[in-house]
């Protein structure tokens, strides 16, 4: 592997990692604003709580990675390779928030990761 893929493979898992800690950060925030009378009431809630200002940070830092990585790859490659957020969340999910994942919701995420593995396995490969 050449240092750009190197790079490139560093930039998109820490871009994944972004993702998936920023969602599970503002899902914390959220069940601790709980739910309100009012959509002011929510609003005011989740925008004073320190879980999802948190989360909107980091979101910030994803989509600046994000586009990081489409400035030197295609769309068709990073689009795909986010993706791999979802087992990372899932996992995040189950041990951060203790949420009960169900056996459809695990099939679920291997299947997405499987896709995932597809499209970087495709692209290490060399253009027939």
């Amino acid at each position: 592997m050449t240092t750009d893929r190197w790079k490139f493979a560093l930039l998109m898992i820490v871009a994944v990692a972004t993702l998936a800690l920023g969602e599970a950060l503002i899902a914390r925030g959220m069940k601790q604003a709980g739910e309100s009378p009012s959509w002011w009431a929510g609003a005011r809630a989740a925008l004073t709580n320190g879980s999802v200002i948190a989360g909107v940070l980091v979101l910030g830092l994803h989509l600046a990675l994000y586009a990081t990585a489409l400035a030197g790859a295609d769309l068709s490659l990073v689009m795909p390779l986010t993706a791999a957020s979802y087992p990372l969340g899932t996992i995040l999910a189950r041990f951060l928030l203790h949420e009960d994942v169900n056996l459809a919701r695990w099939i679920g995420t291997t299947v997405i990761a499987l896709g995932v593995a597809v499209v970087a396995w495709g692209e290490s490969r060399p253009s027939p």
